[in-house]
């Protein structure tokens, strides 16, 4: 195989809140051993992209935002082949996805199967970078250098970009969490799903294909309802005290509460109710808050009595990458994935693309680099 010496392009680059990306031209050099050099395609608008960019998340800069990312492979060192989630060869213009992390493989937390906790972890979209854009690892750019330890996988032709695109992120999350829940927790349960965006909605789309009884999801915006039934919920809500006459007559009059909730909606307030949601003996897991949020009371001796489990999500497990990949690609032509797209635009106007997302929760905007 023929390297590259350089390939140039350019980087949006991010220097604060409240300042404006700026395009700068950089170079990437040749891959070395371990390494992917990947020309991306197109790059998803992700909520916490748009939180540090309103500074409620915060982040080392200068560096290159975006992290759910589709790209077609460039190279690769010649003295390692690579292979994918799935054991298939990467070869040069295979479209691909990857895992928002790259992981060491061998510190305590990856030999205890928590690659996304490694000691080591090197997080696409979130790391600094050099001032001349140098270093980049986010996906408002035209290239990017997997690093070795990144999970990737060879996309299906069968997906759409715009439907390939957040499948390392808000997919891959709502799968870690019922993976995490295990079947019996989904498997005839009735669960509720705080948070009708894209992970909310991918959440119940999974939940419903696992066999979960009765999925009620609370969502504060009503111009969404209507899209949570489609993907699978039995109703829909904008408050969570709501729910509770959602669940069925015998669950109804036990007051029991729902056997599995969700916390998708990225809130402390979410996280209370989800607390003051789940039955006796039930399961209440969080993935939605990723940056500083208020405390909130959690009362020992309720914990206790009402024998609750409380489980946070993170990051999430290659092999929910898969999982997420394979029911997309089971799943495309029978849920409205598309309803959950908005704005594509080129990358030159990723300003416009930003603000759009940040004016638009609930649908993914989109940067293309080809446009």
């Amino acid at each position: 195989m023929t390297l590259p010496t350089f390939q140039e392009g350019q980087v949006a680059l991010y220097e604060g809140p409240g300042r404006p990306l700026r395009h700068i031209h950089t170079s990437w050099g040749p891959p070395e051993k371990g390494e992917v050099l990947v020309r991306i395609m197109q790059c998803a608008v992700c909520r916490s992209d748009v939180h540090t960019l309103e500074g409620r998340r915060q982040v080392a800069t200068p560096t290159v935002l975006g992290h759910e990312i589709i790209g077609r492979v460039v190279s690769m060192h010649p003295s390692m082949p690579i292979e994918d989630l799935q054991g298939n060869a990467i070869r040069p213009g295979d479209r691909v996805t990857w895992a928002i992390y790259a992981h060491c493989g061998h510190c305590f937390f990856c030999d205890h199967d928590l690659p996304q906790k490694c000691l080591h972890l090197f997080k696409y979209g979130h790391q600094p970078v050099h001032a001349d854009g140098s270093g980049s690892s986010g996906g408002m750019a035209d290239y990017i250098t997997l690093k070795p330890g990144t999970p990737i996988l060879r996309l299906p032709a069968s997906i759409p970009d715009n439907a390939a695109t957040p499948l390392n992120c808000a997919m891959s999350t709502a799968a870690a969490l019922l993976r995490e829940a295990g079947k019996p927790w989904v498997n005839q349960a009735s669960i509720m799903v705080i948070g009708g965006g894209y992970a909310g909605l991918s959440a119940v789309a999974l939940a419903r294909d696992q066999g979960a009884k009765n999925i009620v999801v609370v969502e504060a915006n009503p111009a969404f309802h209507e899209r949570c039934i489609a993907f699978g919920a039995d109703a829909v809500v904008e408050r969570p005290q709501e729910a509770m006459a959602c669940i069925d007559s015998q669950t109804k009059e036990n007051n029991r509460g729902f056997d599995l909730v969700l916390e998708l909606a990225g809130s402390s307030r979410a996280a209370s109710m989800a607390l003051e949601s789940v039955r006796t003996g039930g399961k209440m897991m969080l993935a939605g808050t990723v940056f500083t949020s208020p405390p909130i009371e959690l009362d020992p001796e309720a914990m206790v009595k009402r024998c609750l489990s409380i489980q946070g999500v993170h990051n999430y497990h290659p092999a929910d990458l898969v999982t997420a990949t394979r029911f997309m690609e089971s799943s495309g032509s029978t849920l409205p994935w598309a309803s959950m797209f908005g704005h594509v635009g080129s990358f030159k106007d990723i300003q416009k693309i930003l603000e759009w997302a940040a004016h638009n929760p609930g649908q993914r905007a989109f940067a293309r680099m080809d446009s």
